[in-house]
């Protein structure tokens, strides 16, 4: 029989994956000579399936930064596969271990075969560490789909499958918050993903009645409760982190709405250079956060991604000899080496009450969640010029607006003018897609408003010539044409010029004038620029930052 003949595409492919392979052999090759001139046992780790348990003893970030991976675990004895064997990790893994009452045997693997059995954590169990919770979880990329087709389904799991594999959809797509919403008919199922909610799956509601109980147990909520709203916890741990899943039960037409909101716990790993800040906007909070003393506001709607931004802040301040403590509703992501205070209503702390009380432990750096009226607004201020930095977000919706909204409060001029080092707007911009962009060109009527957004930006931080994309949707993105987000930023020093409208009791637009006088890009510039960088499309642009 004739071989069918391939096409060019598929002979590169083919070419690809012998290319792979001889550098996968070569590695090999490698680890094994390695091996014998160290006199270390060597494993290939290639084709060998890795036990489950044994992960289980290891969080994937220590695998990762001890470049080592448990692959097989009997009674007390662990095999454990290294790639360095002079990796300082490693040794405190190794210590970790044994502190367990383990029996560790080390072994030379490769790279490539670490790297591949590392994608093995992607389908460890998830197990929810509620003492009432029964739930486990699966988390694989096929869940998505998996959870889709129920909609098609005749008979469902049984209840705690059913809410695992809901969960563990959410975790594949990156979701922020899970919608579970009872309508007349059916159970409605939207998660949000990069700021955006999409319909997900449809469900029976009888369905509905049992994921409610379920939810219910697992966060420790009265079940006889239904028309009083309620919040509650679950924790899920999985082989990379533990996940906290924030409940909000809320009484609706159908019965209880439920929204889950998902939090990482173990913390937000962005740095401040990696906030997608212009080198003049780092520039100049860099050295704003550098200063012994001061007050540092980011605004914008709640979902902008001000957290992250104080948090990365957070990250750049923590060096060591300095204390640092915060005040949250809730405390959302843990830093190892600061202080974190959560806000506790029932018990009458709020914002207000718990700043005064922690300028009393000694802090250098102070982060207020959010500044909501005079009180806290005043403590927060007059901290400032008394030798603390102090981080914290307002609700206004550009850089400028903060200032009038801070006034409005009651902070007097003569306090507010000598605090405030900088402020800053953001907002969150979807990516488009990297795998399946592509350059277009936008028509004469859209060409010429980005045109007139940019006319006052400074040459020097424009590209020499415009180009943006958008993207159609693929595999990578499931369709949508965009996967993650990055901020779109307006920040601006609050310098003599800036100082002397506080006084004056200047405008929000005034403010702003003088703000872009000095330099300040607009949101709506920054985003129009990470456009033309192939960041993100000019739909977003418009959607995100239009006022």
């Amino acid at each position: 029989m004739q071989e069918k003949i391939k096409t060019p595409e598929e002979k590169a492919e083919k070419i690809k994956e012998v290319f792979k392979e001889l550098n996968r052999k070569f590695q090999e090759d490698e680890a094994t000579r390695v091996a014998q001139s160290m006199q270390l046992p060597y494993f290939d780790l290639r084709n060998f399936p890795i036990d489950e348990q044994a992960l289980l003893t290891v969080p994937e970030p220590k695998a990762k930064m001890a470049a080592a991976i448990p692959f097989y675990k009997e009674k007390k004895i662990i095999k454990l596969g290294f790639v360095d064997p002079s990796n300082k990790d490693l040794r405190s893994l190794v210590t970790d271990l044994q502190k367990q009452g383990l029996k560790v045997e080390q072994y030379l693997v490769s790279q490539s075969a670490f790297e591949g059995a590392l994608k093995q954590y992607n389908r460890i169990l998830v197990a929810p560490v509620r003492h009432n919770s029964e739930i486990e979880i699966r988390r694989d990329k096929d869940s998505l789909e998996k959870l889709k087709n129920l909609s098609k389904a005749r008979d469902l799991p049984e209840t705690t499958e059913l809410l695992a594999t809901i969960i563990s959809a959410a975790l594949a797509a990156n979701s922020s918050d899970i919608h579970l919403e009872p309508e007349k008919e059916h159970l409605r199922i939207r998660f949000r993903v990069d700021g955006v909610l999409q319909d997900t799956a449809q469900l029976p509601l009888d369905a509905y009645a049992h994921l409610l109980s379920r939810i219910k147990l697992a966060a420790n909520l009265k079940l006889n409760v239904t028309t009083m709203p309620q919040d509650g916890r679950i924790t899920v741990v999985t082989a990379q982190k533990p996940i906290d899943l924030r409940v909000s039960l809320l009484p609706s037409a159908y019965g209880e709405s439920i929204v889950i909101r998902v939090l990482g716990t173990e913390g937000v790993t962005v740095d401040i250079e990696q906030l997608g800040l212009s080198v003049r906007d780092l520039e100049i909070l860099q050295g704003e956060l550098d200063k012994p003393n001061g007050m540092i506001l980011t605004t914008g709607p709640t979902g902008s991604g001000k957290t992250t931004t104080l948090y990365a802040f957070l990250r750049y301040l923590n060096r060591g000899g300095v204390k640092i403590i915060t005040l949250e509703d809730p405390v959302e992501y843990k830093i190892e080496g600061i202080t974190q205070t959560p806000i506790d209503y029932g018990a009458h702390m709020d914002f207000a009450k718990g700043l005064r009380s922690i300028l009393r432990q000694d802090p250098d750096i102070v982060m207020v969640g959010e500044i909501r009226d005079f009180e806290t607004a005043e403590t927060a201020a007059s901290a400032s010029l008394t030798g603390h930095v102090v981080l914290s977000t307002l609700h206004t919706n550009n850089a400028a607006g903060a200032i009038p909204r801070l006034m409005d409060l009651g902070v007097k001029a003569v306090t507010l003018a000598p605090a405030l080092n900088a402020l800053i707007a953001q907002r969150l911009v979807r990516k488009i897609c990297q795998e399946c962009k592509k350059i277009y060109k936008p028509d004469h009527t859209e060409l010429s408003r980005v045109q007139l957004v940019l006319a006052n930006v400074p040459k020097n931080r424009l590209p020499k010539h415009l180009a943006f994309y958008h993207s159609a949707g693929c595999k990578a993105c499931h369709g949508l044409g965009y996967k993650g987000r990055i901020g779109v930023f307006e920040v601006f020093a609050v310098d003599g010029s800036i100082e002397k409208l506080i006084y004056e009791g200047a405008s929000t637009r005034d403010i702003k004038k003088s703000a872009t006088a000095a330099g300040m890009t607009t949101m709506q510039q920054d985003a129009i620029l990470k456009a033309a960088q192939g960041l993100t499309d000019l739909a977003e642009v418009w959607r995100v930052t239009e006022e």
